[in-house]
C-alpha cells in the first residue's frame, strides 16, 4: 500500500530542501576550494622567489668570503715579503746609534783632550 499524498508531498519537500542545502554547501565548499587552491599558488610563487633570494644571499655571502680570504692571504705575503726590510730597518737603526754613541764618546775625548792641552799651554 502506498503512503498518502500528503506524506509523499512532505517527503518530496524535505527532499527539495535537503538538496538546496547540499547545493549551497557544495557552492560554498567549491568557492572555499578554489580560494585555497589560488592562496596556495601564491604561496608556492612567493617561495620560489624567496629560494632564489637565498641562493643570490648565499652566491654573494660565498663571494664575499672568496675575496677577504684572497684579501687575508694577500695582507700576510706582503707581511712575510716585509719581514726581512724589518729586520734590516732595525739592524741599520741600532748601526747607527751605535754609530751616533761612537761619535759622541770621540767626540768627548776630542772636547777632553782639547780642554787639557788649552790648560797645559
Amino acid at each position: 500500500m502506498l503512503p498518502p499524498p500528503e506524506i509523499m508531498e512532505q517527503k518530496l519537500a524535505a527532499q527539495h530542501v535537503e538538496m538546496q542545502r547540499l547545493g549551497t554547501e557544495n557552492q560554498r565548499t567549491a568557492a572555499t576550494n578554489e580560494t585555497l587552491r589560488q592562496e596556495l599558488a601564491a604561496a608556492q610563487h612567493e617561495l620560489q622567489i624567496l629560494h632564489a633570494q637565498i641562493g643570490a644571499v648565499t652566491s654573494e655571502r660565498e663571494q664575499q668570503m672568496t675575496s677577504l680570504a684572497d684579501k687575508r692571504a694577500k695582507m700576510e705575503a706582503e707581511l712575510q715579503a716585509a719581514e726581512p726590510v724589518k729586520v734590516e730597518l732595525q739592524q741599520a737603526h741600532s748601526d747607527a746609534q751605535n754609530s751616533v754613541f761612537s761619535l759622541c764618546y770621540k767626540l768627548d775625548i776630542v772636547i777632553i783632550d782639547c780642554s787639557f792641552n788649552f790648560k797645559t799651554v
